[in-house]
């Protein structure tokens, strides 16, 4: 919960909520919220144009999104326990050279900034999470570098999975015997008695709140035009201490240091390289050939448009330096020694005052209301802690209404409830039990103080209301049953060396057949695909049977006549490329869960506290 106020419970104590805390190290409601709100967008913008936000299960989402967090928070604790660290240069490339910040093969930074906005990331926050990232994948490495896989282990794999073989199943479908399955009324009543916990209805709530609106409070707030032309006054006086800040467009020839070449040694490189481009030489030819950033290499080491603040200072420097078509002297940054030429300044005039009057107005009247409503959040919470069994005091401090809500249930309401956080508030036990009102919860640019006005306790669903629902599942249970049965009596016969086509025929069935199959053929149901590959066959005209759940259809027997033993030698050096690749990368995801699992074992985790 987002709590304010200054009351002297630790309740209402101030300081960023705490979801859970990892070795000492928090991970805040803020944080969690932040990371849920990303899921949430991209479970949305798989489900494509017509998803429905409702399908998603909050708390399922919360529950797993926590999950996520603290397992990424004990990965990068231990990779920075064992000095990992993620280089400047490294980092730089990857944002750089990502093609989702590209705009004709270039880092654009206009696309750059919508794509994080549209992902929840400022600049700031996606670099950290690039760095986090970038030590979380050399761990994984470090724990798995366990050298590559060796030849007799690639064809070891390949005999597995390149073998082929014949494989047959009969499929048991459980609505297929559902139809011969009776289901009386003493069956539902007796169903319906016995699991009476399924059959209740969930706790249900009325309640009562007060709240406030950043937006409420921007309509009530006027700004004069001589604020206005204030506020213009000071972004001009901004603009001129700020300097040139025209966006602009550079290219770099970058040569790494290290080991093989000192820093001395670049700068002399690119001396000479500066000469020959003063000579008439390609600057795009030699960046194509030279340079060693393979983020902008390629773009003959166009790096796009972009403004301050986004390349090394010393690097942004030498650029803002330059007059278009010159070339600087070699530039000595983290990520080695660059020689620099500015090819463009993106010619834009700032704007009148008519034309920025609508957006600064805008902009002083939000910030005076933000203003405001935190010194009115401040009294919410102060006024709901002191007078703990009416919301009266608060309504009339602040002149809102007391408003209500009829139903509000831990997973489901309408309104502002419709926020997981606000459910949760008002099934607090000092809200819910003891009848207090709730802190003051911010959720965005609302918040609200609530109580339980009424609590309609769990009550019993009657058999009428529950009795088809009840019927489909004994339906769906004995049909089950019967399919399993079925497939149990089928398998013993195929086992005892019956014709197996009069045992399909006896059930009324066919079987599917599939000639010579790999284990991941498409046309295999993965269940009888995962059987099939694990039978063993004696001997060669001999057949192998064993029976499989098909998970929510019933289940099937499975049998294989042929086994193709994997030809290694039959593989192109790209397949068994591949496949050493994969071999290594289940290896690796082997030692990580493993270490994971350990991880979590020792970690000191306490859920919910609330940072000092």
């Amino acid at each position: 919960l987002t709590v304010f106020g200054f009351g002297a419970f630790n309740l209402f104590a101030v300081g960023e909520p705490v979801a859970i805390t990892v070795n000492g190290e928090d991970i805040t409601e803020a944080l969690l919220g932040v990371e849920i709100e990303r899921r949430r967008r991209d479970i949305l913008r798989q489900m494509g144009e017509a998803a429905d936000p409702s399908l998603i299960d909050e708390a399922l989402l919360r529950q797993s999104t926590l999950g996520l967090l603290v397992d990424q928070t004990l990965l990068r604790q231990t990779a920075e326990d064992l000095g990992l660290a993620a280089s400047a240069n490294r980092l730089n490339r990857d944002i750089l050279g990502n093609p989702e910040f590209q705009v004709e093969g270039t880092f654009d930074e206009d696309r750059f900034r919508a794509v994080l906005a549209s992902s929840g990331f400022s600049p700031s926050s996606y670099q950290d999470e690039v760095a986090n990232n970038t030590l979380i994948v050399q761990l994984a490495g470090s724990i798995g570098d366990t050298g590559a896989p060796t030849d007799r282990e690639v064809r070891e794999a390949a005999s597995l999975l390149t073998q082929r073989r014949d494989v047959a199943w009969l499929a048991f479908r459980t609505e297929d015997f559902a139809t011969d399955v009776e289901v009386s009324e003493e069956d539902i009543a007796a169903y319906h008695d016995y699991h009476l916990d399924r059959f209740m209805t969930p706790e249900r709530l009325e309640v009562e709140y007060v709240g406030l609106s950043l937006a409420d409070i921007a309509d009530g707030i006027e700004v004069s035009e001589a604020d206005v032309r204030d506020a213009f006054a000071a972004e001009e006086r901004d603009r001129a201490a700020e300097g040139d800040a025209r966006r602009r467009r550079g290219a770099h020839i970058l040569l790494e240091v290290g080991d093989d070449r000192s820093e001395a040694d670049a700068i002399t490189q690119l001396a000479e390289i500066r000469r020959e481009l003063e000579a008439g030489a390609s600057f795009e030819d030699k960046a194509r050939e030279l340079s060693e950033d393979p983020g902008s290499a390629a773009n003959g080491g166009d790096l796009g448009l972009v403004g301050r603040d986004v390349f090394d200072p010393d690097f942004e420097s030498a650029l803002w330096d330059l007059e278009v078509g010159e070339l600087s002297e070699p530039v000595v940054t983290a990520f080695g020694v660059h020689l620099i030429r500015l090819t463009e300044i993106e010619e834009t005039e700032p704007p009148t005052f008519e034309e920025a009057r609508e957006r600064l107005s805008a902009q002083l009247r939000r910030n005076r209301a933000q203003t405001a409503f935190d010194e009115r959040l401040r009294q919410m919470d102060e006024i709901a802690f002191e007078e703990p069994d009416t919301l009266q005091g608060v309504s009339e401090a602040l002149g809102l209404p007391i408003e209500r809500v009829e139903e509000v249930t831990r997973d489901a309401a309408t309104g502002p409830f419709a926020d997981a956080t606000l459910r949760d508030a008002v099934f607090e036990a000092d809200v819910l039990l003891e009848g207090y009102n709730s802190p003051a919860i911010r959720t965005g640019d609302t918040a609200v103080v609530a109580r339980v006005a009424t609590r309609h306790a769990p009550a019993e669903i009657p058999l009428d209301e529950a009795r088809d629902g009840i019927r489909a599942q004994l339906l769906a249970e004995r049909g089950g049953d019967a399919a399993r049965s079925a497939a149990m009596a089928a398998l013993e016969r195929t086992a005892s060396g019956e014709a197996v086509a009069d045992i399909a025929s006896d059930y009324g069935l066919d079987w599917n057949v599939r000639e010579s199959v790999t284990a991941a053929d498409p046309e295999l149901p993965p269940a009888v695909g995962r059987a099939a590959f694990e039978l063993s066959l004696a001997s060669a005209g001999e057949r192998a049977a064993t029976n499989v759940e098909l998970p929510g259809d019933g289940h099937a027997v499975v049998t294989v006549t042929r086994v193709e033993t994997g030809d290694f030698g039959a593989m192109t050096e790209s397949e068994r490329a591949a496949m050493r690749t994969q071999l290594g990368a289940w290896a690796r995801e082997r030692d990580v869960s493993a270490v994971l699992a350990s991880l979590r074992v020792d970690a000191g985790v306490e859920v919910g506290s609330v940072s000092p």
